[in-house]
């Protein structure tokens, strides 16, 4: 390997205007960092804060207070009981209908002849007719009116009292009962005393007098006295 001869460095002298040049930039420089540092705004100090503790009174802790009492717990209700249901009886079987066979139809049978219609012969005896009832409205009788109680007419008491009357074949009267009542029992003693007293014509089966049966009105009525 050849070695080279090193470069030649050459220095040249700075003229004037050269190094004014320089030292106009370093104190342009200089100028700059002073007026920078003169208008920078002071760093203010940090301010020191006091804190005061305020100490407040502590009220002592209440005791928590005891709960009511848990209200007892309801009575259970007790369910109506379901009432038995009604069961119809069982039907009882009932056996089937026998049914008969239908009876056998007789042939018609000769109409009979029917014999002729013959009056009643002369030797049978004629039925009796019924007697005629006792009669007690003949004039001849005179049979006075019952005497009007004197309590029934302060009392306004009216009505008609039914006598059923046992009449003998002579006439009298042998049994007299009240078949209905006047509704007072004042007017219905009245008329069966009056009646007991009183005379009929008797009851006669053709010409012969008979005991008969006489129903008796009694009519009370204060318009007629």
């Amino acid at each position: 390997m050849i070695a080279q001869p090193a470069a030649s460095v050459s220095y040249r002298p700075l003229n004037s205007l050269s190094l004014a040049a320089v030292l106009g930039a370093h104190a342009a420089a200089l100028f700059a960092a002073l007026y920078w540092v003169h208008s920078a705004p002071p760093v203010e100090e940090p301010k020191v804060l006091t804190v005061s503790m305020l100490t407040q009174p502590v009220e002592p802790v209440k005791p928590p207070e005891p709960l009511p009492p848990a209200p007892p717990p309801p009575k259970p209700v007790e369910k109506p009981k379901p009432k038995p249901l009604l069961t119809s009886p069982k039907p009882t079987p009932v056996a089937d209908p026998i049914i008969a066979p239908p009876p056998p139809v007789d042939e018609p049978a000769e109409a009979e002849p029917v014999a002729a219609y013959s009056p009643p012969s002369e030797s049978e005896p004629p039925k009796e007719a019924a007697p005629e009832p006792p009669r007690f409205d003949m004039a001849y009788l005179q049979n006075p009116a019952p005497a009007y109680p004197a309590m029934s007419k302060r009392l306004h008491e009216e009505g008609t009292a039914v006598l059923r009357v046992l009449v003998s074949e002579t006439g009298e009267a042998l049994t007299v009962e009240v078949d209905k009542s006047s509704g007072y029992s004042r007017l219905d003693d009245a008329a069966r005393r009056a009646v007991q007293r009183w005379k009929f014509s008797p009851s006669r089966m053709g010409e012969k007098p008979v005991r008969g049966i006489a129903i008796v009105p009694i009519v009370f009525s204060l318009a007629r006295n």
